[in-house]
């Protein structure tokens, strides 16, 4: 009976800790967006919805993790020979790196913000970078995490230095974790 106790103690003390410090969770659904600014004004367009992986608890951020991937080869700005470019080994290079990867390393709170730090792999490039983001908690448990941020192209060789296209793309990414 003593050892039946343990056990029953042991299960609600491992389910518990999982409840306290956050559960792997999927990304099911999201937007990936962006901008850029060119010699004739700004392109909009967008990527599909990010996938993945999350853990987060807004109790315990310290123990978040995030590894995000989006398809590369569904970039969209609306017009069908700049979205073929795009691509192209000139620049995503689809056809060889068909993803876009984020992976935390350490996700904090910091002024009431959360930050996750990791690597974000862009064609065969890996460079740390920190993410500011946002999270919320809905009623059904999922949580609504958006991050807007800046990406110097060039740092991932995606095109070249060119004067009628600006080098850094702002990304507005939203994704609901369950």
């Amino acid at each position: 009976m003593r050892n039946r106790l343990q056990i029953i103690t042991f299960f609600f003390a491992f389910i518990g800790s999982n409840m306290a410090f956050g559960q792997t969770s999927k990304v099911v659904s999201g937007s990936t967006n962006f901008k850029v600014k060119y010699v004739l004004g700004t392109c909009d367009g967008t990527f599909d919805a990010p996938k993945g992986e999350a853990v987060f608890n807004e109790n315990s951020p310290q123990n978040a993790s995030f590894n995000i991937d989006i398809a590369a080869n569904s970039f969209k700005t609306g017009n069908n020979s700049r979205d073929k470019d795009m691509k192209s080994d000139k620049y995503f290079y689809v056809e060889k790196h068909p993803n876009i990867n984020f992976k935390s390393t350490k996700v904090e709170k910091k002024n009431g913000k959360y930050e996750a730090t990791g690597k974000l792999t862009i064609r065969d490039v890996t460079k740390t970078v920190t993410l500011p983001f946002e999270a919320k908690k809905n009623a059904d448990g999922s949580y609504a995490v958006s991050s807007t941020f800046e990406v110097n192209r060039l740092d991932y060789k995606v095109g070249t230095k060119d004067w009628k296209l600006k080098d850094v793309v702002t990304v507005d990414l939203k994704a609901i974790i369950k």
